[in-house]
């Protein structure tokens, strides 16, 4: 089924017009009336969007080729040259290609190291930028044989478990993606604890042309000001640096669902 059919029959399921679907997503009813008739296609981070919004597999929005695919880093079978894996027996292995399994073992250790290692040859194969394709794999490595029976799988890097911390003499913001010993100025820095938006900001956060805008509210004095405006999806965080006497905004490319965060010396982190 082309993405066309497949956006059209998920919605049609969900019981959702047009115009609703582009309002759960942040489009115009004219963007998902061209993804239905074909005239246009939604981007990488918009599909994980609609599969999240329409309740369907990730896997159904992503055009995957209709051939057998290597079941650690996704590389199509039919590709020229492409080995097979070996078993520790020397016997051949049909799930896993030769670049991920040689001899019973697999080549690589974890998610990020097949995606930095897969990434230049999805680029050049599809035309996607290296911001797309990483989002690509993102999705799709993690439905594959290898991965979906790994409990926990990335934990170092998993962007969920996001953390920020700031450092009370110089203002120097880090971020980590887990658990982490941070130190700045002979601090021993502890990870900010976000707080519910429960009036605390005027804030707004607002999807537009394939944006996602962020807006707050606030004097932004050099006695109180923000200090950073954060986006976190499921694989990219991005961070604005906000000044005193300057205006709390900030504009993140869509990236799919995620949480947006402000940081300020008095109201703390703050969830918007």
């Amino acid at each position: 089924m082309s993405i066309r059919e497949t956006i059209q029959a998920a919605r049609k399921s969900a019981g959702l017009t047009q115009e609703q679907l582009a309002a759960k997503v942040y489009v115009t009813r004219q963007a998902v009336s061209r993804w239905e008739t074909g005239e246009s296609e939604p981007g990488i981070d918009m599909r994980k969007l609609l599969a999240s919004v329409l309740d369907v597999p990730v896997a159904s929005l992503l055009d995957l080729p209709e051939v057998p695919t290597c079941q650690c880093c996704g590389t199509p079978f039919d590709v020229p040259n492409m080995p097979l894996g070996t078993n520790a027996d020397g016997t051949e292995n049909p799930d896993y290609c030769g670049w991920c399994y040689q001899n019973g073992e697999f080549t690589s250790a974890g998610l990020d190291e097949i995606i930095e290692r897969n990434v230049p040859h999805l680029v050049q194969a599809t035309g996607y930028s290296e911001e797309e394709a990483v989002s690509f794999m993102g999705a799709v490595l993690p439905t594959l044989k290898r991965w979906r029976t790994v409990e926990n799988r990335n934990v170092s890097a998993n962007l969920k478990r996001s953390s920020f911390y700031v450092c009370p003499d110089c203002g120097n913001v880090v971020w980590s993606a887990g658990e982490a010993a941070i130190s700045c100025c002979g601090h021993a820095l502890e990870p900010l604890a976000a707080k519910k938006n429960a009036g605390i900001l005027d804030a707004s956060v607002e999807v537009e042309d394939g944006c996602q805008r962020v807006h707050v509210v606030h004097p932004m004095t050099k006695e109180d000001y923000l200090l950073f405006i954060a986006a976190v999806g499921d694989d990219l965080v991005r961070i604005r640096r906000l000044y005193p006497e300057q205006e709390a905004r900030a504009e993140f490319p869509l990236q799919g669902p995620c949480k947006v965060y402000a940081y300020g010396s008095k109201c703390g982190l703050v969830a918007l």
